[in-house]
């Protein structure tokens, strides 16, 4: 089936063909590529009676990868929830080996709680085993899994990031390890350590109790010996911030410094030998880390732990002595500390004056030796590097032109070149192999010119698919990675390479606009302006198709997203789209709306027509999920029309509800996101109005008190309370008489008796604020003498 074909079932996706689309799904079950299309075609339809019979396709192990995607997609997006549930925990069970594209395909589908945890956990153990150079985007799902699970404040009953943490760790100690040094890491599962990095990265910036738990010190403990006896072949670095934030939180560097010495010294003891000196461990780059500010809290170590603790604390305090250029006043109080033991004062004495031990030097040859095999794998590796780095000096030609490969096709030496160039690491941009100028020191300019020359070559060969098309986004091919960085390379090296293009190279280029990993690429912009028309069809292409398949409480994520926070210029090309489209359809999923929503209130569309759509959407009746964000719009662009309506529907509301509070946040925006922008409600009367209906179904007294409670991941009533005092701050902000009155009319109508007091003083300090602004007018001061007389309806 051809794409133009597949176009065409998309245009007649209806609930209505429900019944022809199980004939077709039991006439063509056994074909994959049928199912294919058909699992998208159920998607975009919401034909909820096709679930069941894509389910049996989505958990089949014997059917293709991509019509399982499908499957598992088309089911996942319409089906109810117990049939979601089973579909993930049947394909959770399976016992593999599972597709890494299938188990990446789960992981987006997964509830960000304990159980949606179990059943990644489940469905990582039955995975397909890591295969270093083949794509999958398992380790970006991972990483998306990850940043969704929720930091919970330490009183919470379930910890998800946390009990994921303790999942990935369980892994990481199957045997056998990697047998290499002292490194206790499973050979299988040593890459899913990135993955628990950024796990327990996120807990200790959250100062989460969940980073003191074992399996978050395991990780943070066997990473830096992974790193140093492992290859660069046995996991890609994940960078964190954890070098940095250890150290700052005293509690949490001091356990694993501990914990460090606890477990090392336990190998140790199973050989023989003894652990007095954390040099012993320290070489290997540990994330704890001690400063001059620490040299008291160590010395209390010295005087106050037992048996060989007191030694390892004495290195300890030794080694920040000589870094802070040995202070003559530290001196004293180390020999003070270790005066009530003659063995742990020779200690001392002999570390001022060092002379080699025999057991220092029988540690240090075992370091050497672990050091000479180290070398020796390095010294390996750097050999056959430069072996294939001096075959590439001697023909260029085979990463310019490749023999034996098809037009579109991606080399090894083009990749491994392109790995060079991003030196590793999770990538933020598909730009980031841009740079081929980097390869000169290493490669010579000659290899350097052949892989540019290459890369822009390729993306003139190379077809983006989209997601219009069906395309599997779930992984990125390498190569259009490659593509992706000839395009940069060209269009940053030409400032006028968008004038050059042909129609078509324009028409190609837009085409891998949406594969971009943060936004769109940089170059996107200047290309739209040189085409105006193509790219506006390339963008209302994939627009419109995102909108008609916002079904249901999964965001895609895709273009829709990046068009409202990464491309401001480009929300009044597509507003008009948006507009029809929320004009004619029932409104898409909330993430959906609300990007929708904030790109037509910032377009510069007309406020009037925002107000009318937003009080259709209200009359004809609306979901509770997405009632606040219209209510919000309605009260942003015609607040005299919607706020007496938006008191009513609260009156009708059961005690119970939160819909005041989503309304707030909806309006005002949270902590990290954007509300309402056109802004008509901000005078003084409909934010004195406002005000009183938030504190009468937000209620004080069901306020959540944060203060002094430790780190916390915000919920919806911390961002309702926030957004409720929000309101006064903005009506103390209008300048005026107007502002002035509504607060005197607070200290008599305001809900909360306790605050009335305040509403006077921050009453007087607005007059006071008022007076400092230029002399009012006869008229001004009129009214300002009349505020207490004025009627309260006013």
């Amino acid at each position: 089936m051809s794409i133009m074909d597949n176009s065409a079932i998309e245009r007649i996706a209806a609930p209505d063909l429900s019944e022809d689309a199980l004939a077709l799904l039991e006439t063509f079950r056994t074909n994959d590529d049928v199912i294919f299309f058909l699992g998208r075609l159920v998607w975009q339809g919401e034909m909820k009676a096709c679930a069941p019979a894509l389910l049996d396709i989505a958990v089949d192990p014997t059917r293709g990868k991509y019509a399982r995607i499908a499957a598992i997609r088309g089911a996942m997006a319409v089906g109810d929830p117990e049939l979601k549930e089973r579909l993930l925990t049947m394909i959770a069970g399976d016992p593999g080996p599972i597709d890494r594209s299938i188990v990446a395909e789960v992981l987006e589908w997964l509830p960000a709680t304990v159980h949606g945890v179990d059943l990644a956990l489940l469905i990582l153990d039955h995975a397909a085993p890591h295969e270093r150079f083949h794509a999958t985007g398992l380790r970006y799902a991972l990483h998306e899994f990850i940043n969704r699970l929720p930091v919970m404040t330490d009183a919470a009953e379930a910890h998800p990031l946390g009990h994921f943490v303790a999942g990935l760790q369980a892994f990481l100690t199957r045997e056998p390890f990697i047998e290499r040094g002292e490194c206790h890491v499973s050979q299988a599962f040593a890459w899913l350590m990135p993955a628990a990095l950024h796990a327990v990265d996120r807990l200790v910036a959250a100062r989460s109790a969940e980073a003191l738990a074992p399996a978050s010190i395991a990780v943070l403990r066997n990473m830096p010996a992974l790193k140093f006896w492992g290859s660069s072949e046995d996991f890609d670095d994940y960078k964190t911030s954890l070098s940095e934030n250890v150290p700052r939180w005293r509690e949490l560097n001091d356990l694993l410094y501990w914990t460090s010495i606890s477990e090392s010294r336990a190998v140790l003891e199973a050989k023989g030998e003894t652990l007095r000196n954390d040099w012993q461990i320290a070489f290997l780059g540990h994330f704890w880390g001690f400063g001059a500010e620490d040299f008291e809290r160590c010395l209390e170590w010295v005087k106050t732990r037992t048996g060989d603790d007191r030694f390892v604390a004495l290195s300890r305090c030794l080694n920040i002595y000589v870094e802070a250029d040995r202070p003559s006043a530290w001196l004293s109080l180390l020999r003070a500390a270790v005066a009530d033991d003659s063995e742990l004062s020779a200690c001392l004495e002999e570390r001022l004056d060092p002379k080699p031990s025999p057991s220092m030097a029988k540690t240090e040859a075992k370091h050497r030796r672990w050091k000479r095999e180290s070398d020796a794998r390095d010294r390996k590796q750097k050999k056959n590097r430069a072996d294939w780095v001096r075959a590439l000096k001697a023909n260029p030609d085979r990463v310019s032109h490749p023999p034996s490969l098809k037009p579109g096709e991606f080399s090894r030496d083009q990749y491994s070149l392109l790995m060079s160039v991003r030196q590793g690491g999770v990538s933020t941009s598909r730009e980031d192999g841009a740079n081929w100028r980097a390869l000169i020191p290493e490669f010579g300019e000659a290899v350097a010119r052949a892989f540019r020359d290459a890369a822009v070559a390729h993306w003139r060969l190379y077809r983006p698919e989209l997601r219009s098309e069906g395309a599997d986004t779930g992984s990125t091919p390498y190569s259009l990675i490659f593509a992706m960085t000839g395009l940069a390379i060209e269009a940053g090296e030409d400032s006028a390479f968008a004038r050059r293009l042909t129609e078509d190279e324009a028409r190609l280029a837009f085409r891998y606009v949406t594969w971009e990993l943060n936004g769109f690429p940089s170059w996107f912009e200047v290309l739209f302006r040189a085409f105006p028309e193509i790219g506006r069809e390339a963008v209302l292409t994939e627009l419109g198709w995102e909108l008609e398949q916002s079904v249901g409480e999964k965001a895609l994520h895709y273009i829709l997203h990046d068009i409202f926070y990464h491309a401001p210029w480009l929300h009044g090309e597509v507003a008009p789209l948006i507009l029809d489209w929320l004009r004619k359809n029932e409104s898409p999923n909330a993430d959906a709306l609300r990007y929708s929503l904030n790109i037509l209130a910032s377009s510069g569309t007309d406020a009037g027509e925002l107000a009318a759509l937003a009080a259709a959407k209200i009359k004809a009746g609306v979901s509770e999920e997405q009632g606040p964000r219209w209510f919000a719009l309605w009260v942003d662009t015609d607040p005299k029309a919607a706020i007496p309506e938006l008191e009513a529907y609260l009156a009708s509301l059961p005690p119970q509800s939160d819909f005041a509070q989503r309304f707030i946040v909806a309006l005002l925006g949270d902590r990290h996101g954007t509300g309402t922008r056109t802004g008509a409600y901000k005078n003084a009367r409909d934010l004195k109005t406002l005000y009183i209906l938030m504190h009468r179904y937000v209620r004080i007294a069901e306020d959540i008190d944060r203060l002094g409670k430790g780190s916390y991941s915000p919920t919806l009533r911390d961002d309702a309370q926030d957004g409720r005092s929000r309101l006064f701050n903005m009506l103390f902000e209008v300048p005026g008489a107007d502002a002035y009155a509504a607060m005197k009319a607070l200290e008599e109508e305001h809900p909360e008796p306790d605050y009335r007091s305040w509403m006077a003083v921050r009453a007087h300090e607005r007059a006071t604020q008022d007076a400092d602004e230029p002399l009012w007018s006869t008229e001004q001061v009129r009214d300002f003498e009349r505020m207490g007389a004025i009627d309260e309806t006013d």
